[in-house]
């Protein structure tokens, strides 16, 4: 546990600079941002305390080598050739995850077939039989990146990806993913001191976060991750994650600011409400329309992120949009004193919210370029 490695936590495209904040937070060393992901170096345990720890990291990543990948028989051979005996053995499971892209490997399902016939001919030759693949709950998730000829093969300590908080009652592929939203209350200032409200909610994914923050609660604490399945994890790895999961639990708060949120969907302030019950947080919930946003006592943050059409009740066109977001702007240009953050996917917004932005930082949804907007009016 004592070794130093190079570790790599994965982040979304934008949220790279706040991911390196909180590893520096962490007392990590050597934190260098690449596209995607921030690279750090520390030890197994300190790559524990980063998947107890970190709220905007997808993912956190043990290297095990970059190899050749001219092509598929290029890219078998390479990985064939690496010490999966050290990192396997037959009574756990695998799966294999592709990312990115190489001439003659642009298929990430042939690709993961390839890698998966190298490993297991390289361990049948060996042991003179092989492992099984899982691919829902594997033992150990191999990731594999792929760029310029070459591949990145790691190892995902995490297991899973560290956004699934594991709170969410109904996951829907348009909701906003956790670590996204992290980022958002991180790059707008929001530390968990004071109120704050989110007044077009959805499913509670902003708010759900905030009040995580608020009750400085790690946001993993209580998941089990991929390396507790590992052959090399044994007891003293337990007792070290045991002793991180309670210094975190020591930390909590008590008594945290109260967290506000809305929306005018009854439907999307249930799902809130239930999320918020499965993330053991306390929320003020309830059902209005963001146009009639009181100031909050005393003024706080102000974080949301604005709905494309449907969910505004303003209609899906580009006209409606912008009448729903200059009504935003008039009532929330009387909030002196607060600091108003939004996520803005649709082009009409910061034209027709009609304020000046104090920062921008450019983040995406998926794939959907967007910005955050910091106002102080």
């Amino acid at each position: 546990m004592s070794e130093t490695l190079r570790l790599v936590a994965t982040a979304s495209r934008g949220t790279e600079p706040l991911c390196a904040g909180e590893l520096r937070a962490l007392g990590l060393d050597h934190v260098r941002e690449r596209v995607g992901a921030v690279e750090f170096s520390g030890t197994l345990a300190e790559a524990l305390r980063a998947c107890v720890e970190l709220r905007t990291a997808m993912r956190v990543l043990l290297p095990l080598g970059r190899v050749a990948a001219p092509g598929p028989e290029g890219l078998y051979e390479s990985l064939r050739a690496l010490p999966w005996h050290d990192r396997l053995d037959l009574r756990r499971t695998f799966a294999i995850e592709v990312t990115g892209q190489s001439e003659g490997l642009t298929h990430s399902l042939f690709v993961a077939q390839k890698a998966k016939d190298a490993i297991v001919d390289a361990l049948r030759a060996r042991w003179g039989a092989r492992p099984d693949v899982s691919p829902k709950d594997p033992d150990v998730r191999i990731v594999i990146h792929l760029h310029a000829g070459q591949a990145d093969v790691s190892l995902d300590v995490a297991g899973q990806s560290l956004h699934r908080r594991g709170w969410r009652a109904r996951p829907h592929p348009a909701s906003l993913k956790e670590t996204l939203a992290a980022a958002l209350l991180l790059g707008a200032g929001y530390t968990g001191e004071g109120p704050l409200v989110d007044p077009m909610c959805g499913a509670g994914t902003i708010a759900i976060e905030a009040a995580l923050i608020a009750a400085r609660r790690a946001p993993n604490a209580e998941r089990q991750f991929g390396a507790e399945r590992w052959p090399s994890f044994g007891e003293a790895e337990r007792r070290i994650l045991v002793g991180l999961r309670a210094e975190a639990r020591a930390r909590e708060r008590k008594d945290p600011p109260l967290i506000r949120a809305s929306d005018r969907d009854e439907e999307a302030v249930a799902s809130a409400r239930e999320n918020a019950r499965r993330a053991r947080v306390k929320l003020e919930l309830s059902v209005a329309d963001a146009r009639e946003l009181a100031p909050l006592s005393p003024p706080g943050f102000v974080l949301s992120n604005p709905p494309y059409g449907a969910r505004s009740g303003a209609g899906g066109g580009q006209k409606q949009l912008k009448t729903y977001f200059h009504a935003l702007g008039e009532r929330y240009r009387a909030l002196g004193g607060h600091t108003l953050a939004f996520l803005a996917g649709a082009p009409a917004f910061e034209s027709a919210f009609g304020l000046r932005p104090v920062a921008r930082r450019k983040l995406w949804n998926g794939p959907i370029e967007c910005e955050l907007l910091v106002y102080r009016p």
